[in-house]
């Protein structure tokens, strides 16, 4: 062939020959590949098959997006180093609870690949527990936090932070007495989420009731919910709630 020749491979030839030979060398050209030319030769192999493609495709697209949370951690952990908001060597064993949350963190994306919204609760959590002046009951405290944060899904992490901003423009009327009805709560709280459905903001706030960060319902559970009553003091947000949210804000703020 002339020097001045080549055989320009397309994606989704690189995503077969990746995948049937198992080849490393193959696999490591396909993911040189720019992100849209992955997407798109690997939603064509899942569309046009071989059936055993599936599985494997399956494996890429975690691995891209695995490697894409830990090239972002990394650099913002590295960021808040290079300002000297957490330790150099924050993860070095001698230190309790950093080290711990350090490791859970790793652990979290590589077996469960969170999405945004429970990512940045996470980092969130974990900042607060390694922030150099901090004192040791506070990074108790954000290491428990940092425990719930695991636990919750994203959709009741953004129940959360509807509830936090409800609280903060203090859209519920003090004057109208100490509790309110909880549907009357569920209806703003999904009117300001946007997408108005009651059902799915009082299935997430069971969650968060579970957790400690917003308060229980004030009636027996026996009644319906169009019978019960919640507080009316803070959007129904305990003192752990708005210690969980304040602490997502104090993170977006010192990565911005």
């Amino acid at each position: 062939m002339p020097e001045d020749e080549s055989i320009v491979l397309k994606p989704h030839e690189l995503l077969s020959d990746a995948i049937l030979s198992q080849n490393a060398d193959e696999l490591a050209a396909f993911m040189d590949q720019p992100q849209v030319a992955i997407a798109e030769a690997i939603t064509g192999a899942i569309a046009a098959g071989p059936k055993a493609w599936v599985a494997m495709t399956g494996r890429i697209v975690q691995g891209t997006l695995k490697g894409k949370l830990f090239q972002q951690v990394g650099q913002e952990l590295e960021d808040l180093r290079a300002k000297g908001k957490i330790r150099e060597d924050f993860a070095d064993e001698k230190y309790k609870y950093e080290f711990k949350s350090w490791v859970e963190l790793l652990t979290i994306i590589d077996e469960e690949t969170p999405d945004a919204d429970r990512l940045e609760a996470l980092k969130a959590m974990f900042y607060a527990v390694n922030k150099v002046n901090a004192t040791d009951g506070e990074r108790i405290l954000s290491y428990q936090l940092f425990q719930i944060a695991k636990k919750l899904t994203s959709g009741e992490i953004l129940l959360l932070k509807a509830i936090f901003e409800t609280y903060k423009s203090r859209d519920f009327d003090p004057n109208r007495g100490n509790t309110i009805p909880l549907i009357h709560w569920a209806q703003k709280i999904a009117s300001r989420l946007g997408y108005g459905l009651t059902a799915l903001v009082l299935r997430d706030g069971r969650a968060l009731v579970e957790q400690g960060l917003i308060s229980r319902r004030l009636n027996s559970p026996d009644l319906a919910d169009d019978q019960q009553a919640v507080l009316n003091s803070s959007a129904r947000l305990t003192d752990l709630g708005i210690k969980f949210c304040d602490s997502i804000q104090s993170y977006q703020v010192e990565t911005k």
